[in-house]
């Protein structure tokens, strides 16, 4: 006698693909928000990082480090100045500081950051928020990028880097000691995606800009401009569209950012790829989420290095 197998029916075999489909999609939404668990608390570690390496560098030089280098053009940002800080010595000791730390032109001069361009164009993890899918780069850009962005203040007179009431701003050296609201209400740094690149419109990561030295006021953010898809695209320069924002807009606004032209004034927000809240590191070096809903006099104030405000969040 010989025994017949008995295999699986259409309907049987049905049945386990429904079966496992239906344990996928229960499983796949946790997977999810463990990835994004773990992305929000690395984001919080590389915001953390900076800020130690900010109090580092101000128990050496008595001071926090410029927002934008000075003199012209030696225009560097915080996130240069902090490199050593944040174990890239090696990469440190490779800029030249007494030469432009990219390619830019300002009026009647052009600059060439070739010297530094090496540099320049290496990504440098602990400036990068694991949950922006760019993942260190504007696309087409060479160009190292970086999702954290240096408090300039709250953004009064245009956002200008000319003596803002911020932390960092133009040829700033702000000690601890000048932070009379007190450190654990004011901002050092804060999260924004990157760019997009060519092509890009979507206002989360866009900037407007306005044309020549504009005054990026809100009527003039809203009736024109051309669109510039590159923020956050260079680490290693001082002005709004690649390391510096300001809190005159609240975390996570819906229309897009606005600076002119010269990128030194601008309406530039903190901008969270972690829902419904903004990660923001304070100077007292600690870090916290800042919900989207957050009262504005109170996002103000935290902007604000001596402001005389009472921060509650």
């Amino acid at each position: 006698m010989t025994a017949s197998r008995r295999g699986f029916t259409l309907i049987e075999l049905l049945v386990v693909i429904a079966v496992i489909a239906t344990l996928i999609g229960l499983l796949l939404p946790a997977v999810q928000k463990v990835r994004a668990a773990a992305a929000r608390a690395s984001c919080t570690n590389n915001l953390k990082q900076l800020g130690l390496a900010a109090h580092h560098y101000h128990d050496v030089r008595s001071a926090l480090p410029p927002g934008r280098g000075f003199p012209a053009p030696r225009i560097f940002s915080p996130h240069a100045f902090l490199l050593s800080l944040i174990e890239q010595s090696g990469l440190e000791a490779a800029i030249d500081f007494t030469q432009p730390p990219a390619d830019y032109t300002a009026p009647g001069v052009s600059y060439s950051g070739a010297r530094n361009y090496p540099a320049a164009t290496t990504a440098v993890k602990v400036l990068v928020c694991p949950a922006d899918p760019a993942g260190g780069r504007v696309s087409g850009s060479a160009y190292g990028g970086t999702n954290y962005a240096a408090n300039t203040g709250s953004g009064t007179n245009g956002g200008s880097l000319t003596a803002a009431d911020g932390v960092f701003f133009l040829d700033s050296a702000v000690r601890l000691t000048d932070i009379t609201d007190g450190t654990s209400g004011t901002a050092l740094f804060a999260e924004r995606p990157l760019g997009g690149g060519a092509g890009d419109t979507d206002p989360r990561r866009v900037m407007i800009e306005l044309p020549g030295a504009t005054d990026p006021t809100p009527a003039a953010c809203g009736g024109g401009g051309a669109w510039n898809p590159e923020r956050g695209a260079k680490w290693i320069v001082g002005n709004y569209g690649n390391t510096l924002y300001n809190h005159a807009d609240g975390p996570n606004p819906p229309h897009p950012d606005c600076t002119n032209a010269t990128q030194q004034k601008g309406r530039m927000a903190a901008r969270g790829n972690h829902t419904g809240v903004v990660m923001v590191g304070f100077a007292d070096g600690s870090v916290r989420a800042v919900a989207t809903g957050i009262d504005p006099v109170a996002w103000r104030a935290m902007g604000t290095r001596a402001g005389g405000e009472v921060v509650i969040d």
